[in-house]
């Protein structure tokens, strides 16, 4: 009797959960649609998707739920987000689709303890986006820079008279790198070039422009070899100096990187350009400014020591160096210059008073700009400067504020430490470029508990003062030996743009 009672109860339980379920699920699963879990977007029902994108499947008889599938790929789902009629799930980021695979099933397929539904479902990628390109170094291969590049069709170039489509590709695995090799019949005209793919068209113009971003020596005279930077320097022919001097390459290190030695008769000051068969780019800083050295910006010259306009400068223990002394000690010098020789040792961490012997030369209190109510956002303090001894420690600072008042404004100036060989002698006179966002209250020796790190200036006017100091120091924890810093400098000035 007593297990006759435990059968029928068995019997009873096993009745009420499949009535349960039977209520539940009172048929096969059916998916009806598919919306966002935006939900100002509930009425916004769609037919497609992009793989990671979290949706809402919607239906009838859903509950019971055991696994969901993007084109055959398993995606994970939180049981507490499925319900009977409303699935809650990310698209796995790695679900295949056309433009991986152009037989992909398109199907979104989920499957319950009581049966599978299946809805048409097309997942596919953003269209394809270019940001930039680029030349190798031998003309011959294009880097193009973007996004999705993925399911790629064809590469075509704009090019009259022969086969317009690249033959050789290759994409990176994160598909933001096409490197592709430039089809060799035909002639090249300005259009587009084009990246094709399943889910759209890339566009951007070809060929791309040749840019300067620098010239290493933006005051250099008749001998000097100097170095342009920038991009796409393929098939240059000249480059035109002030006046309208020719000059031509005297070597073409890579597509980003060419020399060339200064021409005689450069007699004014104007903007450097080049030309190629890729067109024409002009430099963004004007070329040999210390034969005008127009004012307002222009800070220093050091034509003459105690002269008090822009050509001259308080000398302090800065020493001074003229013309032709200059020139021979100083390699190609123009006329005077400012010199920074550390004549004592700096043990490591040093105070900014502690600076060996000559080591400040003070500015004279010129205008930099004509509007000081202006931005100094965009503005840069130049100088080329000269290291006649390998430079290797110790730093210079430049600082803004009039004598006793160094600590308003300060930058630190010390290339050798950012060198991959830890020195610094480039061999020549070389442009130095200082941002005045770098120029900051106090600066980080003076920084401590009770005196917070240094901001920058908004305005010209922010600053209490226009003089102008370069102090040889050293904050660093490495000891200065004594005579181990030789540096010139010249043509200080405030410019706009880097």
């Amino acid at each position: 009797m007593k297990n006759k009672l435990i059968y029928i109860l068995v019997i009873a339980t096993a009745l009420f959960q499949f009535a349960c379920k039977k209520n539940n699920s009172s048929g096969p699963p059916m998916i009806t649609n598919v919306r966002s879990v935006d939900t100002t977007l509930r009425d916004s029902l769609f037919s497609a998707a992009i793989p990671g994108n979290l949706i809402v499947i919607q239906g009838t008889n859903l509950g019971g739920l055991k696994a969901v599938f993007f084109n055959d790929t398993s995606a994970y789902f939180n049981p507490a987000y499925a319900t009977n009629t409303n699935v809650i799930v990310y698209i796995p980021a790695t679900a295949q689709t056309a433009a991986t695979d152009p037989n992909v099933p398109s199907l979104i397929k989920l499957v319950t303890d009581h049966g599978t539904a299946m809805y048409n479902f097309k997942l596919y990628l953003p269209p394809p986006t270019i940001r930039s390109i680029s030349f190798d170094n031998s003309g011959k291969v294009v880097y193009i820079n973007g996004n999705n590049f993925k399911g790629i069709q064809k590469i075509t170039f704009p090019i009259m008279g022969g086969a317009d489509t690249a033959r050789s590709y290759t994409v990176d695995k994160t598909g933001t790198l096409i490197t592709v090799e430039i089809p060799t019949r035909g002639t090249i005209f300005k259009d587009s070039l084009r990246v094709i793919a399943t889910f759209g068209t890339a566009a951007f113009s070809y060929p791309p422009p040749m840019t300067i971003v620098s010239v290493s020596n933006e005051n250099a005279i008749t001998g000097d070899t100097i170095t342009f930077t920038g991009t796409n320097f393929i098939a240059l022919a000249k480059v035109i100096f002030p006046g309208g001097i020719a000059a031509n390459i005297l070597n073409s290190i890579s597509a980003t990187q060419f020399t060339v030695i200064v021409p005689s008769g450069v007699n004014k000051t104007d903007s450097l350009s080049i030309s190629g068969v890729l067109g024409t780019a002009t430099a963004p800083q004007l070329f040999d400014s210390y034969i005008s050295h127009p004012s307002p910006g222009y800070l220093c010259t050091f034509d003459v020591q105690y002269s008090s306009d822009n050509t001259g400068f308080v000398g302090w223990t800065g020493g001074y160096a003229d013309a032709p002394a200059a020139a021979a000690s100083y390699h190609n010098a123009t006329t005077g210059i400012g010199l920074l020789q550390q004549a004592s040792p700096m043990g490591a961490n040093s105070a900014a008073g502690s600076q060996g012997n000559a080591g400040l030369l003070q500015l004279n209190p010129v205008p930099w700009v004509a509007n000081t109510s202006m931005s100094i956002a965009n503005y840069s303090m130049k100088f080329e400067v000269y290291a006649a001894k390998t430079w290797s420690a110790g730093e210079i600072w430049i600082s803004v504020g009039g004598w006793y008042g160094w600590k308003s404004y300060t930058a630190r100036f010390a290339p050798w430490q950012t060198d991959p060989s830890g020195k610094f002698q480039p061999g020549g006179w070389v442009t130095a470029t200082i941002p005045l966002s770098q120029f900051i209250t106090k600066n980080e020796f003076y920084q401590t508990s009770w005196n917070p790190a240094g901001v920058p200036a908004n305005k010209f006017s922010d600053y209490p003062a226009t003089d102008v100091g370069f102090l040889i120091v050293n904050d660093q924890p490495k000891a200065v030996a004594a005579n181990s810093i030789n540096l010139a400098i010249d043509n200080v000035r405030i410019v706009k743009g880097q």
